[in-house]
């Protein structure tokens, strides 16, 4: 458990994988994974559940929107070889339930193609992370990654293209039938 657990601010600046958030009269660098970056904006209140990481150099506080991606995150950290900075690019790569999926099917060739990853270190995430509990619903199934891998493809960005593809997704429905739905949903927002 990490000493910080959630910080509530208001966003001062955005980068490519970092929030500054002001709280109170102190500004804080957070590092945090794409949805988080994503779904905030400049002066806005925002509530990131956080993990603090130290070595020997610096201080370091990673967070998340949600706290299933702080779960995640925390677990990935256990597995031998794997950093935060890499452990970060998994959970912004991958939603928690996509995740939980990919481990308990011991499906390397689909964790082999999340960004950071190659065959060894999803074989070295399933074999240390197999026997986990996860607090992470792993209700998911192959048709709606692939479906939400089509629309990222398409050129949807990744949180929305899960949240679409989740939204209309049936335990039935094939590949094409949850893309063909998301779609629907993704156009009409535009």
């Amino acid at each position: 458990m990490s000493l910080v657990y959630a910080v509530k601010g208001t966003v001062r600046y955005k980068e490519a994988s970092t929030l500054l958030i002001e709280l109170q009269n102190i500004t804080i660098r957070v590092w945090c994974d794409s949805e988080s970056i994503e779904r905030s904006s400049i002066g806005q209140q925002v509530e990131l559940f956080t993990h603090l990481e130290l070595n020997q150099s610096e201080v370091v506080l990673y967070g998340f929107s949600r706290k299933e991606k702080l779960h995640i995150f925390e677990k990935i950290l256990k597995v031998s070889k794997i950093g935060p900075k890499t452990a970060l690019k998994i959970v912004g790569s991958v939603e928690p339930e996509e995740f939980v999926h990919l481990i308990i099917n011991k499906d390397v060739e689909r964790l082999g193609q999340l960004p950071g990853i190659g065959k060894k270190t999803a074989e070295r995430l399933i074999a240390e992370l197999k026997d986990e509990q996860f607090e992470v619903d792993s209700e998911y199934s192959t048709q709606l990654f692939d479906a939400i891998e089509a629309l990222v493809a398409l050129g949807f960005g990744r949180t929305e293209s899960s949240e679409a593809a989740r939204s209309v997704f049936k335990n039935s429905m094939s590949t094409e039938q949850i893309v063909k739905e998301a779609l629907r949903k993704l156009t009409k927002r535009k």
